[in-house]
């Protein structure tokens, strides 16, 4: 897996090596954690408390999946909708450091997509549409192609 180091002044200047892509972010203090357990491990139990907010009933949460950016429709009418609602970035400002951990291509076909929660009607749960993705169960660290590390530039 590839690291990189990205200082951002502002999140525009993430999104172009986001754009397609398919991702996990979590705080950087949390990589060690996953290097270690050989992958990132869902969130079943509620063990992690989550930065992004309440996840306790999230719908990728709930199916015992890891919940994915889906940046492949980046810029799409669908996409842009809902992109706002739930950003890479907005976990920078309770920590100083992310890893945007990114998915290999060739495991998009095992990505459960947000229209379940519409078809099964859980309405009750919590997902962006057309921006979250679910990977089901352990998604394997040899799954992963790039380890983002992103820090906000000091002014």
């Amino acid at each position: 897996m590839r690291e990189i180091y990205i200082e951002i002044k502002s999140e525009n200047e993430l999104m172009p090596l986001l754009k397609g892509k398919v991702f996990h972010v979590t705080p950087s203090v949390n990589f060690p954690q996953i290097e270690e357990s050989g992958a990132i491990i869902p969130n079943q139990n509620g063990l992690w408390r989550s930065l992004f907010g309440n996840s306790e009933n999230g719908f990728f949460r709930l199916r015992g999946c890891v919940s994915l950016f889906d940046y492949r429709a980046y810029g799409s009418k669908e996409w842009e909708a809902h992109a706002y609602k739930c950003t890479p970035t907005q976990i920078l400002r309770q920590t100083d450091t992310i890893s945007i951990l990114v998915l290999s291509e060739t495991h998009y076909d095992k990505l459960e997509p947000w229209i379940n929660w519409k078809l099964e009607e859980k309405w009750s749960q919590r997902v962006v549409p057309h921006v979250e993705v679910g990977y089901s169960g352990k998604l394997k660290m040899e799954y992963l192609t790039e380890h983002l590390i992103v820090k906000v530039k000091s002014s």
